[in-house]
């Protein structure tokens, strides 16, 4: 499989990335808000209990100050005095007023406090006999006193209070006969709010850590699917446009092949006149003449078999095989076809490899022919005085044959379209040599591979299945 593009991986982790961020920053909005909700919750419940608690005691001591005066109304202004300078004495208590039903102020104490009046809402909650608390954080003294004590010795003009309003109503009668509003002391208050936070945010961060965890665990998992989902696709759409562009190119190449199949038939008959009618011409001359002629007849010769090898290989592809070639007696007979140009450029082809394999004559007429080819074109492109080699081994699944020339190597213009028929860079050279090599290999179900070149020399690479033997 191909390896995934770099810029497809680094899409893939930004994408990732603030996928994971947006989650994690979410998480902190939601867990920041539910602990928000559930500190507003938690601190009404602990006012609303300080109120209950005082409204009971005012309660109980109503009836132990009824038992032990039997004069005494709760509806007298007198008595709700008495009661409130009670429960003014308890702990924590640093102030309180004394309301009419109708919210008229009546007293407060100590004498000090002063005077205020009772807002609409909260009139309306007495009269349905719901306490009320407000908690002040840091309130102005002069707010409830009308002088600063203790302002001198270090004292502060700052106070934290809880405000409870109770509302004083007979035991026998729901009706309100006034009420009580009783400022307590906020530093135990303030201390269990402290606690209560510490704890809250302790959870809120142990939440969010797991949170976060499992989210970009979950995220990171889902991504490396997409990752690999994406991978796959790059891989498949690459080899889908590798495989059109090799049955473009095979297209190409078949088109060619059958253009040169037909023009082989078609100069059989041709060469052969040629062949006879220079043969003739050779004996009847003389001198220099004859010289010419004589090497005329040779290349014609040549050409005739040439025409003959390839027409033979067609023919042996069209019948059953008859018979097999080694990979030694095979590498021998594609250098005896090319040892005569060889000899013509100062050239010496060498042969090793390692293994045996056969081959029925089908297989080795059309690999003969890819590696006559690439011998011939490492020949040409040698100087004087090199060599080029022709080596083979046999592996587990595959024959791997390589031609290596000491040529000045191929140039990068060329290397782009090396197995396409264009024009060739050689003098006489027909530019679909290579285009027919990839052909051959294609059709044995082989590679022909380019495997280096350089200013030194190129090496090409056929590896043929053994599934082709």
């Amino acid at each position: 499989m191909n390896s995934v593009p770099k810029s497809l991986r680094g899409s893939s982790t930004r994408l990732g990335l603030v996928a994971t961020g947006l989650t994690l920053v979410t998480l902190a909005l939601v867990v920041g808000w539910g602990r928000w909700q559930l500190g507003q919750q938690m601190r009404s419940q602990i006012m609303g209990r300080d109120a209950v608690i005082l409204q009971a005691m005012a309660s109980r001591t109503a009836a132990e100050m009824a038992g032990e005066d039997p004069n005494f109304d709760l509806g007298e202004q007198l008595d709700q005095y008495a009661l409130l300078v009670n429960l003014a004495y308890l702990t924590n208590i640093i102030a309180a007023r004394l309301f009419g039903p109708d919210g008229e102020f009546f007293y407060g104490e100590p004498f000090e406090v002063k005077e205020a009046g009772l807002s609409d809402a909260t009139l309306a909650q007495m009269r349905r006999g719901e306490p009320v608390t407000r908690y002040r954080p840091s309130a102005p003294r002069q707010e409830l006193f009308l002088s600063l004590p203790d302002l001198d010795g270090g004292g502060t003009d700052t106070l934290s209070w809880l405000e409870i309003y109770l509302p004083l109503c007979r035991p026998d009668d729901p009706e309100m006969v006034g009420v009580a509003q009783i400022m307590v002391e906020a530093v135990t208050l303030e201390r269990e709010f402290a606690r209560l936070d510490r704890r809250l945010n302790e959870q809120s961060v142990g939440v969010f850590l797991v949170g976060a965890l499992v989210a970009t665990m979950g995220l990171g998992w889902v991504f490396r699917r997409m990752g690999r989902a994406q991978a796959l696709l790059a891989a498949r759409t690459e080899d889908l446009r590798r495989a059109n562009q090799e049955l473009a190119q095979a297209a190409k190449v078949t088109a060619v092949g059958a253009v040169a199949a037909h023009l082989i038939h078609s100069l059989k008959n041709p060469v052969a006149g040629l062949q006879s009618f220079v043969g003739a011409r050779q004996d009847t001359a003389a001198g220099p003449e004859s010289e010419e002629w004589r090497e005329a007849l040779g290349a014609t010769r040549r050409m005739q078999a040439l025409i003959q090898q390839v027409v033979g290989v067609l023919r042996d592809q069209q019948q059953e095989a008859a018979y097999t070639l080694s990979l030694a007696e095979l590498t021998g007979l594609v250098v005896g076809e090319c040892q005569a140009a060889a000899a013509a450029r100062g050239v010496r082809v060498e042969t090793a490899g390692g293994g045996e394999l056969d081959f029925d004559n089908r297989v080795a007429g059309l690999l003969r022919l890819l590696l006559v080819n690439l011998v011939q074109n490492a020949v040409e492109a040698s100087p004087e005085g090199a060599v080029v080699g022709l080596r083979w081994s046999v592996e587990s699944e595959r024959v791997v044959i390589e031609v290596r020339d000491q040529g000045a190597g191929v140039p990068s213009a060329v290397q782009a379209r090396l197995f396409e028929p264009v024009r060739s860079t050689r003098e006489g050279g027909s530019g679909i040599g290579l285009a027919i090599s990839r052909q051959l290999a294609v059709h044995l179900g082989a590679e022909l591979s380019l495997v280096s070149t350089s200013e030194t020399g190129t090496v090409f690479r056929v590896s043929v299945p053994r599934t082709a033997e």
